[in-house]
């Protein structure tokens, strides 16, 4: 294990960790991180003979005789070296648990912990182990120091641990006075980060360990050229193509770690900003020798897997793992067996990575005749360990992993730390991070710019402004807002109740219509209200429906199957859908740009897109808007909006400027920014105490890592389990056949890797939903999911708006 963490340290260690005597301490931690498995109580556990206790604990007695140890090590130097030495303790005391407040670790074993202590350590058998460390790869000099010895340890745990535990109470709370940025915290974390990658990939995928590969970095030139032909001269894709080519030529050498790419919506900033993250990863190796991962993060799943998917088929063009034509654009069904595993990329190049994504790691098949059986499938075990290390060149993920990464009190997300260093961290639709954030964000990107000397790209339509001293790639982004001018954008800030906007509604012949709305009660009944005015079918989607049927009725919105659709915020961001007329209900400025960018989006010759501000409430006289929203960032926006009846695009989009300077000036509560900011610097992480999302906390200061929440859970929400077909109700049964097994065989292992494999599928029935109890549908016991059983489907779902008003607790829900 050793040797990994060697391995990992060469790659992505800051500079903190580069003095030898830091390095050094570290390494020792790494080798000693287990040492408390030495105990008969241990063992006995590992061979089934004991249960265990606190006993078989063996990270806390690991972490003492690191100390024992490396202080007699360093001798006087110690104090110098107080905050390594404190750091590479931590490390191995919570290598198995999640990050506390480093503040509450500071004190020695009491009375009760010592008598335990003290068991184990005569339960360890001193020759044995002796032996064993003497064989460690160690520098002779702390060979010298590293012997067992029971009486030393225990005398050492009775007097000079006290002492240094009060000595770094004090160092620390000096330091915490003194510290001004996140220095300390990445130095802890790329330390910590290492020795976790490390151990899990020793104990469960050491021999499937990827060697870094090569990507082209005119992997997307290649496919474009490949599946769109000789670049356009006119029209939309022209534009694109002049954007595409910009972009790269502004991007000439790797001096700069912070970057942006403003584009209007429908630019192709997928294959932009990977072609962008690709030639700033061949800069960044002809300079350092060294090629830095891409982190692709994206806010929402459906375009997650969208885009994962277009870089798939864009890796296997470039890299000649097709025949003939270009590959389908369609996306795998997760509930089709033959279409698990057909990728033809290996993952060491690309992964992707959400909680529900499918757990399969496939590396190259040597033995392979055919183009098709090029790679093949690790086990569970290695594929789970080595998709959530991140270990491949590019990974798609999301803005919750990512960030839960970046602020990682969980041992899961705090093992992908050392992944950070020099990685380009490529940020699609950054303006979806909650306002709320966006200082704390500015500061996590600005930091691991400057310690980890990572790159940052954010791409969007609507910059909010999070990087300050960022370089924009796009010469004139304004150049490319003025030139397309797709829309007309019409300004109905008066209420309104859906009754009486149908009630006037008039389509005009020929023309698509999409309407927007900001809840699914609302959605609902608007879907009703049009069904009854209009003679022909209106799509709807919402996340009340399915995943499954919202997947294939979006796929049926792009075939221009349906003229007239309903939707929440669904399509705001990302999907690529193109309709001619949009009404959308007030929401902040920012959202209301990207539901813009639905609207005439491939620029068709000939036409105009309509794209209608409404305000749209209850028969109780309240706004929809006000029951979702930010009340702050809606009356900014209605601010903003005043005064204009019409804007042409151009004229719209140059109110985001103010907008945002506007937000960013008086309408961001900086509490929770600076209080979660104060725990990054002080190493507040308290992961092991059970504490309200900040956003819900009375008070902000004084707030944990552990109370970042990028989503904030809705207590109120359920899982619905709905078996819509008899796809679902197999899933449900094979679901229900695993838990039996379980059962029957105790064998954990095997039963998380089988629900793994269903899990991609399960999750295309799931809904969340608001429950009334008196109404809710069936709880399953064993799953710990309510399920709506198919002979009971119509009484709690429909066959187009999804779960049923009636049955929701509320009504109110996105």
């Amino acid at each position: 294990m050793l040797a990994l963490a060697r391995a990992l340290l060469n790659e992505a260690a800051p500079a903190w960790w580069q003095d030898a005597r830091r390095r050094s301490l570290l390494e020792m931690a790494v080798a000693l991180h287990d040492f408390g498995k030495a105990t008969m109580f241990f063992q006995e556990a590992l061979q089934g003979e004991r249960r265990k206790d606190a006993f078989t604990r063996h990270a806390r007695l690991s972490a003492l005789f690191f100390l024992h140890r490396a202080t007699a090590w360093l001798g006087e130097e110690a104090e110098g070296h107080w905050l390594p030495l404190l750091f590479a303790y931590l490390a191995v005391l919570r290598h198995h648990t999640s990050l506390k407040n480093v503040a509450d670790e500071l004190h020695p074993p009491d009375e009760a912990e010592r008598e335990v202590l003290e068991a184990q350590i005569q339960a360890i058998p001193a020759d044995k182990t002796n032996a064993y460390l003497a064989a460690l790869d160690l520098p002779e000099e702390i060979q010298a120091v590293l012997t067992f010895s029971p009486e030393a340890f225990q005398s050492w745990l009775g007097d000079e641990a006290s002492t240094l535990f009060r000595t770094w109470r004090r160092r620390w709370r000096g330091w915490k006075r003194e510290t001004q940025d996140a220095e300390g915290y990445w130095a802890f974390l790329t330390g910590f980060s290492a020795l976790l990658d490390a151990d899990k990939l020793e104990a469960g995928a050491k021999g499937y360990l990827p060697s870094r590969g090569d990507v082209p970095s005119d992997a997307v030139d290649c496919y474009k050229a490949r599946v769109f032909g000789p670049p356009s001269v006119e029209g939309l894709n022209a534009m694109r193509e002049q954007a595409y080519r910009e972009v790269l030529a502004g991007l000439r050498s790797p001096d700069h770690h912070l970057y942006t790419i403003t584009l209007p919506t429908g630019m192709g900033k997928t294959l932009t900003g990977m072609a962008t993250a690709l030639k700033l990863r061949d800069l960044v190796r002809e300079k350092t020798g060294q090629a830095p991962r891409i982190i692709y993060a994206l806010p929402f799943l459906s375009i997650i897997d969208q885009n994962a998917d277009i870089l798939e088929q864009v890796l296997a063009v470039a890299l000649g793992l097709t025949e003939g034509e270009a590959p389908s654009a369609s996306s795998p069904d997760p509930c089709d067996p033959e279409d698990r595993g057909k990728g033809l990329v290996e993952n060491r190049l690309l992964i992707k990575h959400h909680h529900l994504a499918d757990v399969q790691y496939r590396v190259q098949n040597k033995d392979a005749d055919k183009i098709e059986e090029a790679v093949r499938e690790l086990d569970y075990a290695a594929s789970r360990l080595l998709t959530e290390g991140w270990h491949s060149e590019i990974v798609v993920t999301t803005f919750v992993q990512l960030f839960n990464t970046l602020l990682a009190w969980r041992n899961a997300a705090a093992r992908r730390v050392n992944k950070l260093h020099h990685a380009i961290l490529l940020l699609d639709e950054v303006q979806a991070l909650p306002a709320v954030y966006w200082p704390l964000v500015r500061n996590l990107l600005t930091e691991a710019a400057e310690r980890l000397g990572a790159y940052v790209i954010l791409m969007t339509a609507t910059q909010p402004y999070l990087l300050e001293d960022a370089h924009e790639l796009v010469p004139n982004p304004h150049a490319y807002f003025s030139v397309l001018d797709r829309l007309d954008v019409h300004i109905h800030l008066e209420r309104r109740t859906l009754e009486d906007f149908v009630a006037d509604f008039v389509p005009e012949r020929g023309k698509s219509y999409l309407f927007m709305v900001n809840s699914i009660a609302a959605a609902q009944e608007l879907h009703s209200l049009l069904e009854d005015a209009l003679d022909e079918d209106v799509a709807f989607l919402s996340t009340g429906v399915t995943p499954k049927e919202r997947l294939e009725r979006i796929r049926a919105l792009k075939a221009g199957r349906y003229r007239f659709a309903v939707s929440t915020q669904l399509l705001e961001a990302g999907v690529d859908v193109d309709f001619d007329v949009i009404y959308r209900d007030l929401a902040p400025l920012d959202s209301l740009v990207q539901a813009a960018g639905r609207c005439n989006r491939n620029l068709r010759a000939g036409r105009r897109g309509q794209f209608h501000i409404v305000h749209w409430i209850d028969d109780k006289d309240c706004s929809y808007a006000h029951r979702i929203y930010d009340p702050v960032l809606l009356a900014r926006t209605q601010t903003h909006l005043e005064g204009h009846t019409h804007l042409r695009e151009p004229e719209f989009l140059d109110l985001l400027r103010d907008y945002f300077l506007d937000v960013w000036e008086t309408g961001i509560p900086w509490d929770v920014a600076d209080a979660l900011w104060e725990a990054v610097c002080t190493l507040r992480f308290d992961g092991e105490k059970d504490k309200a999302c900040v956003l819900k906390a009375k008070e902000a200061p004084g707030a944990y890592l552990s109370q970042f929440c990028l989503i904030e859970q809705q207590p109120y929400k359920w899982d619905v389990f709905v078996q819509v077909d008899e796809r679902a109700v197999a899933v449900w049964n094979e679901a229900k056949a695993i838990l039996r097994a379980l059962r029957r065989d105790h064998d954990v292992w095997k039963a998380r890797e089988r629900f793994a494999r269903i899990k991609p599928c399960f999750y295309q029935y799931v809904v969340s939903v608001a429950l009334k109890p008196e109404t809710a549908p069936h709880w399953d016991d064993d799953l710990r999911i309510y399920v709506v059983q198919q002979d009971v489907r119509d009484v709690y779902y429909d066959s187009v708006t999804g779960f049923k008003r009636e049955q929701e607790a509320g009504g109110v829900f996105l």
